[in-house]
């Protein structure tokens, strides 16, 4: 049976948007001063990398035990 989903896209699109969050936004914030958006950038920076790889985590077990 082949098996085509997406769930690799959703997985790679919370890393890679949480990495970016960290990189870019979060330094922005930080030069500028701005303490509740860099709190809320860290926040959501690494809850899209845990997210990801929780979800990455998840599907690996299905797949070991249902398929």
């Amino acid at each position: 049976m082949i098996f085509i989903g997406y769930l690799n896209y959703v997985v790679v699109l919370c890393v890679m948007t949480g990495v970016f969050i960290l990189m870019f936004d979060l330094k922005e914030y930080k030069t500028k001063n701005m303490q509740k958006e860099t709190k809320v950038s860290t926040f959501l920076g690494w809850f899209n990398i845990t997210v990801g790889i929780f979800a990455f985590f998840i599907n690996w077990a299905y797949q070991q035990i249902f398929w």
